[in-house]
């Protein structure tokens, strides 16, 4: 879809509109969860009210995106963050566990062997604010995050709103990596910079689950995208290699992966395309380089932090521990299960561990097969790439709504239709008002939803009666 755009000053009116609307949107999610005494059911409704305003206005406003000058959506998504960094932590409760963890590490234990519970106590407050599923285990996360965690830690020590502001600052650091990447690396594939901004630094998902849920995907996915620009731009820019701006960009990558490990993906498919362009001599160069590289830098960050590399250890054990509901292949395990109990029999563990198997080998296969696509030119890596992180949340054994970000980046910057984009803002979309942000009874949860459709729907239309919702036009096209 080619996006027509109305009159410029007709345009301006709109999108400030929208601007405003969705900052109203924000605002109201910030109010009602702030503690004032609502009951549980009007902080869902007016909180899912105020989320379902701020999601229809970003998407009013990727209709009118591509017209859009950068630094009007740099501001957008300044605005749109403010409030949110006093806003109490939102959908999840992993800032405590963040917590737990750097002050583990700052006691001098080891956070890859013990628990909450073991090193600070059951009967911690630290511990108790933890969720009950992660009180035993150790930290899931690379020694890069750990390090911050511990260094947060000794800053704040158990100071629960210093601790939040300052891993607030890492997620905002993440996105600024965003802002500077994605627009380049969307120019390399030809796709509109203000649109793959839109798209992706502007995503609910990264105001929900980054700013107001403090989870440091942002600065993973910061520091990957990043970092794939600057080894493109050492590749390619000058049509002579530039290898101090291509170790920069493998060391940002290879940071970004010791938060968490998904990020190597990006330096895979890149290094496959840049092996693919290059001289004989220049393969070997990209094949012993780049996993050199990633291997010194995971080296210099696990033993430079004297965090050691416990964390290899525990990739694979720690999230499936718990069975994420959002996961296709838990939920086929769910059902096993559940046909298991009408006969008496407890299938559901079992279940889930036959279907994850199952997810991890097709994941492989998929990765695989995408990984030699790129190899042949039949797909742009960053596409490919991104494909892969999708394949990782339809076949993985753990999903979040945040986890959504991993695909979004990339496939902001290399998605070349309207309808691909409109189909990934429509995903984000729909996650973007998936989890409630308070916890509640059913019965709040499913009475907070319908009020909140009752708003939204009765407010839409009073305004498209009165003519006030910006009439826009598209029509079917290519970037």
């Amino acid at each position: 879809m080619q996006n027509v755009l109305p009159a410029p000053e007709k345009a301006g009116l709109n999108i400030s509109a929208l601007h405003w609307a969705g900052f109203l949107g924000i605002a109201v999610l910030v109010l009602v969860t702030s503690g004032i005494g609502l009951p549980s059911v009007l902080v869902v409704a007016l909180g899912v009210a105020g989320m379902a305003t701020l999601v229809l206005s970003w998407l009013g406003i990727g209709r009118l995106a591509a017209g859009l000058p950068e630094r009007r959506l740099y501001w957008i998504a300044v605005s749109w963050c403010a409030p949110l960094l006093a806003a109490r932590p939102l959908f999840s409760g992993d800032i405590n566990s963040y917590l737990a963890q750097g002050l583990i590490a700052a006691k001098g234990l080891d956070t890859y062997l013990v628990g909450p519970a073991e090193a600070l106590g059951a009967d911690s407050p630290v511990t108790m604010a933890v969720s009950h599923y992660w009180r035993d285990t150790p930290a899931p996360y690379g020694p890069a995050f750990v390090a911050l965690a511990r260094t947060i830690a000794q800053i704040a020590g158990d100071s629960f709103v210093p601790t939040v502001l300052l891993h607030r600052l890492l997620g905002l650091t993440g996105i600024v990596l965003m802002a500077w990447a994605l627009p380049r690396l969307a120019r390399r594939v030809g796709v509109p910079s203000s649109i793959a901004l839109w798209l992706a630094v502007l995503n609910p998902l990264v105001l929900w689950h980054i700013v107001a849920g403090v989870h440091n995907d942002g600065l993973m996915v910061g520091l990957m995208v990043a970092g794939l620009e600057l080894v493109l731009m050492g590749a390619v820019r000058t049509g002579a290699a530039r290898p101090a701006l291509i170790a920069a960009g493998v060391i940002a990558v290879s940071a970004a992966a010791n938060i968490k490990i998904v990020a190597v993906a990006g330096l895979l498919f890149v290094g496959v395309d840049l092996f693919r362009r290059a001289t004989p001599a220049g393969r070997v160069a990209v094949a012993l380089g780049l996993p050199a590289g990633f291997a010194a830098v995971t080296a210099a960050i696990s033993l430079g932090s004297g965090l050691g590399f416990g964390w290899v250890r525990v990739l694979s054990g720690v999230s499936g521990q718990v069975h994420s509901w959002m996961a296709p292949t838990n939920e086929l395990g769910f059902l096993v299960g559940g046909i298991g109990k009408i006969f008496g029999a407890d299938l559901t563990d079992g279940a889930i561990e036959v279907f994850s198997l199952i997810g991890a080998i097709l994941g492989l296969a998929v990765g695989a097969r995408l990984l030699w696509l790129t190899y042949r030119e039949k797909l742009h890596p960053l596409y490919a790439a991104g494909l892969t992180f999708a394949a990782m949340l339809v076949l993985g054994p753990v999903v979040q709504p945040w986890y959504l970000l991993w695909t979004v980046a990339l496939l902001a910057v290399s998605l070349t239709t309207d309808r691909g984009r409109w189909i990934l803002a429509v995903v984000s979309a729909v996650f973007g008002v998936l989890l409630p942000p308070a916890n509640g009874g059913a019965v709040s949860l499913a009475l907070g939803y319908l009020i909140a459709v009752v708003l939204i729907g009765g407010t839409l239309f009073v305004l498209k009666r009165k003519g006030l919702l910006p009439e826009i036009s598209f029509r079917k096209s290519r970037t």
